[in-house]
């Protein structure tokens, strides 16, 4: 009884708002005409009003967190039963703006995030995995694709730094960067738990209200780019600034649900796949399908990914165990890349360089396959048996676990009540199981990631949807209490979870269809870090000018 006080309280401070609202505005709320715009505005202010919730959540019932999960879904359900009736959207703003001084004044003031970090430094944070080994194939430098316009230089300079570190060392060496400044400042000198502290729910999308949206995923570098497909047979591409964040394009063309969707390189294309056993591409510009790609067995598609290093190649699994390499060009197989699993292919994904393909079936099953950079062709390499009977419904490769060590890693979803990390041990993509993270995960297809940054600072960090309607942040090198953060305020499982280029803004998307984007709190480097950066870059470039990488001993002495 204690504790449910201070929801008592909270929903006295609601009453209290809403009556502010009608003494101040009586006389004209009798001469408020219904309109679309109206309904329009509700539907943005109430979202405003639920992330103002959320940011105070934690504040609620300490002792008890379930009353808070309960308390933001119930929250959620009025407010969107509310928005409907159309009220005048100035009342609900002056609404929106009493109930944030009242929460103020009873739980305290929350810092809110500045302004993003200027773009002039972008590309010194550009993960260490899309960088590392970008020429080290010289067959790919020579394919053809859709190729990120605005960063090759980045790469290339990272690519020889990298290979400067770390050249001849035995996989998991440790890098000479225990104490560097660069990684200390790319970090901004915080814990991992300050780092993916989130200020709360940024904006709500719920265009595909009452069907599961199973993917959801940032664009290629970018902050505010942001794409979604649906059961509802749709994929969405919203813009998350300028502010308010809005539906940019919807792609529509698909006859059946939209199991997976990806982004090439460059932004400009976007592929989907579908229980209607088409593989579609889309120009995300102007929502224009581009070409319908009609699986020959006319079996359902479940999932597809690029080739990193060339995206006229594309490769989808489909319902029939069958695993095949498409031309998106061409809109033809490619000759000597098909393959068969054991069961429905449910998730795929590259290493960096696009060596080796992981892909995981509804048996239980991950197989590692060898991609010839120049035909295209798939070699079956390895198998390992997860958990018979369980489906591997996400796989995530990463290079760098942490900014100290190359620890090429694998990480997993598998249906078993347990998120999985596994070690690649070697080039033809055997798996060593490192750690296990518990999670409520038993039926869906529920995705993770790593995030993007973790390379640079201390500690590496993954997150994971859960059936349990909660966002989990886990720190993979901590032995005990592995948990960082837990975001609460979906409606149901939580199915799919993505990370913007830097960090500052998360997104996640669950089973009813609603998708949240959270913010992160103020933890940014600093404008001398900012510069340290760039002087760093500058005192390479003779390096690159002279054609030569620079050596161990410049290396050490630059970080």
């Amino acid at each position: 009884m204690h504790e449910n006080r201070f929801l008592w309280v909270d929903i006295a401070y609601d009453i209290v708002a809403n009556l502010l609202i009608v003494s101040y505005r009586v006389g004209s709320v009798l001469a408020v005409a219904s309109s679309t715009q109206s309904v329009c505005g509700m539907a943005a202010v109430w979202q405003q009003v639920l992330a103002v919730d959320a940011r105070y959540n934690a504040y609620r019932t300490p002792t008890f967190p379930q009353f808070r999960t309960q308390y933001i879904r119930r929250r959620s359900q009025l407010l969107r039963e509310n928005a409907k009736c159309g009220f005048e959207p100035g009342l609900r703003r002056q609404y929106l703006r009493l109930r944030s001084q009242l929460l103020a004044l009873r739980y305290g003031p929350l810092s809110e995030q500045s302004s993003f970090r200027a773009s002039s430094v972008r590309s010194s944070r550009t993960t260490l995995d899309r960088m590392e080994d970008f020429e080290e194939d010289p067959r790919a430098q020579g394919v053809r694709g859709h190729r990120r316009s605005v960063s090759r230089g980045s790469y290339q300079l990272q690519a020889q730094m990298n290979r400067a570190v770390y050249d001849e060392r035995p996989p998991g060496s440790l890098v000479p960067t225990s104490v560097a400044e660069a990684s200390r400042a790319m970090a901004g000198d915080t814990t991992l738990s300050e780092n993916y502290a989130f200020a709360g729910m940024h904006h709500i999308f719920d265009q595909h209200v009452d069907s599961a949206v199973p993917r959801l995923q940032f664009a290629n570098d970018d902050k505010h780019l942001l794409a979604c497909c649906s059961l509802d047979g749709t994929l969405s591409i919203m813009a998350l600034s300028p502010r308010p964040p809005s539906v940019k394009v919807t792609l529509k063309g698909h006859v059946g649900p939209v199991t997976d969707f990806a982004w090439s390189l460059s932004n400009d294309i976007i592929v989907s796949t579908s229980l209607d056993g088409t593989l579609r591409i889309w120009n995300t510009e102007d929502g224009r399908c581009i070409r319908e790609v009609r699986d020959p067995e006319s079996s359902e598609l479940l999932c597809c990914t690029f080739q990193p290093m060339n995206n006229n190649l594309t490769v989808v699994g489909n319902s029939k165990h069958h695993l095949q390499v498409v031309n998106i060009s061409t809109g033809k197989k490619v000759k000597g890349g098909s393959s068969k699993l054991t069961g429905r292919v449910l998730s795929l994904s590259f290493d960096a360089p696009g060596r080796i393909l992981w892909a995981g079936d509804d048996r239980g099953s991950i197989f590692s396959f060898l991609f010839d950079m120049a035909t295209g062709k798939l070699t079956k390499a390895k198998r390992l048996v997860v958990s018979e009977g369980s489906s591997i419904c996400s796989i995530s490769a990463r290079s760098w676990i942490s900014r100290e060590a190359r620890d090429p890693s694998l990480l997993v979803n598998a249906c078993v009540n347990k998120l999985l990390l596994y070690r690649v041990v070697d080039n033809e993509g055997t798996l060593q199981l490192k750690r296990s993270f518990p999670i409520q995960h038993g039926s869906q297809l529920v995705h993770s990631i790593f995030c993007p940054l973790m390379s640079f600072r201390q500690g590496a960090c993954v997150v994971t949807g859960s059936e349990d309607a909660c966002v989990y942040f886990f720190d993979v090198e901590r032995n005990t209490k592995a948990i960082v953060n837990k975001l609460q305020g979906h409606g149901g499982p939580v199915l799919d979870v993505s990370f913007n280029c830097d960090e500052s803004l998360l997104a996640s998307a669950d089973s009813t269809g609603m998708v949240i984007i959270w913010r992160r709190e103020q933890n940014t480097p600093t404008v001398a870090a900012e510069k340290f950066l760039l002087n760093k870059e500058k005192a390479l470039l003779p390096c690159m000018r002279h054609g030569s990488p620079p050596t161990h001993l410049e290396m050490t002495e630059l970080m």
